[in-house]
């Protein structure tokens, strides 16, 4: 069995573009790619992203899509063996190595994906969406609801923050990585953990200044395309304890398990996927819990 966490998302129209609708998004795709089957590729330089079409939604059923993360000539890893033989991993012109994301998009709004080690995560997809077919998508992460006021609770009060990201691909992602990042993350150093804070023998009345906070909660609308790890630390303002919020934990999502494909063992079979990631959506709707979750820009006073 192969273990999965489905995250959720809402996504979202940008301002000044138009509408962005799954169905229609979908729809425009699949008569591209059968005029020409490589317009499903992306090469942004530093990453090859590919996206197919499964299913066209229609009233209330989700638009399905497979989102794949592709290994261009540059980049294919080899074959080793116990002898010491190192040799290519034989593969045809328009055949690559590929990890793979399966998406599932409402019409009210929500979105989710299934999440592993080395899955393409949503970023992949937007990029691909304005850059081959001048569609405008954003996605913002899903909390639960006790997570914005357990950070609201220690805001100006932060003590320390760690942090651990790996740059998925070469898209520029705001101001965030000007305070807390290296300016060479993503360049010369795709991977990068730290710590900011006071230090565990610092002053106790010491906090982070207000433009690391605010860069603290801006890295955390943006979780899911880059930090595999963020643990906050700050004093309660009721309580006067110092408290601890493990952000991933936070996010809306749901542990699951799949069977293996029949014809790739790594991969989850689709259909379970699909059908576990709708399953999932029906009974957070029933339960109030999408309704009531906390969108990630809230947590700046913008939502």
């Amino acid at each position: 069995m192969l273990k999965r966490n489905l995250i959720f998302h809402r996504w979202g129209s940008l301002l000044g573009k138009p509408d962005f609708n799954p169905r229609d998004t979908a729809s425009r795709l699949i008569a591209e790619v059968a005029a020409n089957g490589d317009f499903a590729i992306l090469d942004s330089g530093d990453a090859v992203t590919a996206v197919e079409v499964v299913e066209v939604g229609s009233g209330d059923s989700p638009t399905n899509l497979r989102l794949f993360a592709l290994r261009g000539a540059d980049d294919r890893p080899f074959k080793w063996d116990s002898a010491g033989s190192v040799s290519p991993i034989s593969l045809r012109d328009h055949e690559y190595p590929a990890d793979v994301s399966h998406v599932s998009l409402w019409p009210d709004g929500v979105c989710a994906h299934d999440y592993a080690k080395n899955v393409p995560r949503l970023s992949r997809l937007s990029l691909f969406l304005r850059r081959k077919l001048a569609t405008h998508v954003k996605f913002d992460a899903l909390y639960r609801e006790d997570m914005l006021e357990k950070l609201t609770a220690m805001k100006g009060q932060m003590r320390s923050v760690e942090v651990a990201m790996t740059r998925q691909h070469g898209e520029s992602s705001g101001g965030v990585f000007g305070t807390l990042v290296p300016e060479n993350f993503g360049q010369k150093a795709p991977s990068v953990r730290f710590t900011l804070g006071m230090g565990r023998y610092g002053p106790r009345d010491m906090y982070l200044d207000d433009e690391t906070e605010e860069q603290v909660f801006a890295l955390a609308e943006q979780a899911d395309d880059f930090v595999s790890n963020m643990i906050i630390r700050g004093r309660n303002h009721s309580s006067g304890r110092v408290e601890t919020v493990n952000l991933l934990h936070e996010r809306l999502q749901v542990d699951a398990e799949f069977r293996s494909s029949t014809s790739v063992p790594s991969m989850p079979d689709p259909s379970e996927v699909f059908l576990a990631l709708d399953t999932a959506y029906k009974e957070l709707q029933r339960d109030g819990k999408i309704a009531s979750a906390v969108q990630g820009q809230k947590m700046r006073g913008k939502g």
